[in-house]
């Protein structure tokens, strides 16, 4: 079958999909989210196992569906991302809070400085307020 025919036939297995795919995305979203608190005392080897584990599960729950599995394998790696991710915040954290310091520093002695500095008599013609 060619043609729009086999388009409208190909659709319903997409249609059907979706929901699954779209349920198995917002459940990896949010679990991405919590990443900085579930990484604590981990490593990314450790979640790497934990990533196996969960596909294993997945695989041996959901053998003969793929559709069902579809979500499961989504969330496992929506749980992956959000320990490798938390574990990656806690090893660069010292040097975020470092470069917040450091930044906050700039603003403040910039701010100090703009201060110190008296703006000129917009009467007065000097080298800083005429063209």
């Amino acid at each position: 079958m060619t043609g729009p025919e086999a388009r409208t036939t190909n659709r319903g297995s997409h249609a059907t999909a979706f929901p699954f795919a779209l349920a198995g995305f917002v459940l990896a979203s949010m679990i991405v989210a919590a990443a900085p608190a579930r990484a604590q005392d981990r490593t990314s080897a450790q979640c790497g196992h934990e990533f196996d584990q969960c596909q294993a599960r997945c695989n041996t729950e959901f053998k003969d569906d793929a559709g069902s599995r579809a979500p499961c394998v989504a969330k496992c790696s929506g749980l992956y991302a959000a320990c490798d991710a938390g574990v990656a915040y806690e090893k660069a954290k010292p040097w975020l809070e470092e470069q917040a310091k450091k930044t906050k520093r700039f603003f403040e002695e910039l701010l100090e400085k703009y201060d110190r500095e008296t703006p000129p008599d917009p009467a007065k013609k000097t080298d800083k307020n005429s063209i």
